[in-house]
């Protein structure tokens, strides 16, 4: 992340906030993402799984991620498609999360799931974990 985020470059700035750029050339020996979002999308990527699940067909073999929170509290969940395109999940009803979203879990049979809380921090008695399902 010093070097690159995403498929732009990265400048420091000697210890300032940085920004980002578009490389001119790539530093060596790093390779871009197949997909990524902007700032604007969300605050930082949460890391998941490929789905392997059979109760959801439609998202066998693609990987389901998120973001902790677009503002606070709201935290998304996306897939990308066969194209690496980054699709947001239409949530019941058009409802938002509702919830920091802290990571994502996948049991034996492939189904995912989702960890977050209310309150933004790693302790306190706010955790929920949700089953995606369709």
């Amino acid at each position: 992340w010093n070097l690159k985020e995403g498929t732009f470059c990265f400048d420091p700035d000697n210890g300032d906030p940085g920004f980002v750029f578009k490389c001119n050339s790539e530093p060596p020996g790093l390779n871009d993402p197949i997909a990524q979002y902007d700032h604007d999308e969300g605050t930082a990527v949460i890391g998941g799984f490929v789905y392997h699940g059979s109760g959801i067909p439609a998202l066998r073999g693609r990987y389901i991620f998120g973001d902790l929170s677009k503002t606070g509290g709201n935290g998304r969940l996306f897939y990308l498609t066969n194209e690496n395109r980054v699709v947001e999940f239409p949530l019941p009803g058009g409802t938002a999360l509702n919830l920091w979203l802290f990571g994502f879990g996948q049991d034996a049979s492939g189904e995912v799931y989702v960890f977050g809380n209310t309150t933004g921090v790693p302790f306190n008695e706010t955790g929920i974990v949700f089953k995606i399902v369709s």
